[in-house]
């Protein structure tokens, strides 16, 4: 599917087989849906990746951060209860070998979009009862507050969710305003487009980490940048 639109890109994914050919790997492409353009890509990471990423990000985990709507800082908020990492690109040696030059470069692959426009990827943890509640990945355009951070690569596009690790219950990707829940297994990868085709915010794009009830949850978060990403 080419999500193009006059001067502006966004990234697009290839819709036109149930498989997708990559680099290092063919990927199968589960289910999609419009709008928002949402997709589920299945085998995108393999067991031994998922278990390399958790690994490399448990042991410095802190409580996770959100964007503050009031002065665009990061803080923590009580709508978001997990732990988390971030990784700059290539941070360390098994991050350079794993996230940039696999990893990465899948990413790119699949969404026909530049790896420099990718923000660092971020391993979250959510145990029993943790969630992330209804929230946009997107920076609202009005709010004078995210200026800075749209002014470190535009606005946030898409975003990349892989998730790390099976869950017994809960834990599920939910779009409350399209009635679609996503719910995790090892491996796989959701894709969902926080822009229109126009390049203009999707209000339909709302989406929530509904609460793990049983297991725990690990997650890798890529967000996708309209222009070329500096932390």
């Amino acid at each position: 599917m080419s999500q193009q639109s006059g001067t502006i890109n966004i990234p697009y994914m290839d819709m036109s087989h149930n498989s997708i050919v990559l680099p290092d790997k063919t990927v199968r492409l589960a289910s999609t849906f419009y709008p928002p353009f949402v997709a589920v890509i299945e085998g995108f990471l393999s067991h031994k990746e998922c278990d390399q990423l958790i690994s490399s990000a448990e042991g410095n985990m802190r409580d996770s951060r959100v964007v503050s709507p009031v002065d665009g800082t990061f803080a923590e908020h009580d709508a978001r209860t997990s732990k988390s990492h971030g990784f700059q690109r290539g941070a360390t040696p098994l991050i350079t070998t794993i996230e940039k030059t696999t990893i990465e470069n899948r990413i790119a692959a699949l969404l026909h979009w530049p790896v420099v426009h990718g923000e660092g990827l971020q391993v979250l943890k959510y145990g029993k009862g943790q969630e992330y509640r209804p929230h946009y990945d997107f920076f609202d355009p009005k709010n004078a507050n995210y200026q800075k951070n749209i002014g470190k690569g535009g606005q946030r596009v898409g975003t990349l969710l892989m998730y790390l690790s099976d869950v017994e219950a809960g834990g599920g990707t939910n779009f409350p305003k399209i009635n679609l829940e996503v719910r995790p297994k090892k491996g796989m990868a959701l894709y969902f487009a926080n822009t229109k085709f126009d390049g203009s915010i999707e209000p339909l794009s709302l989406h929530a980490g509904m609460p793990v009830n049983k297991g725990t949850k690990f997650l890798a978060t890529k967000w996708l940048r309209a222009n070329p990403y500096v932390s």
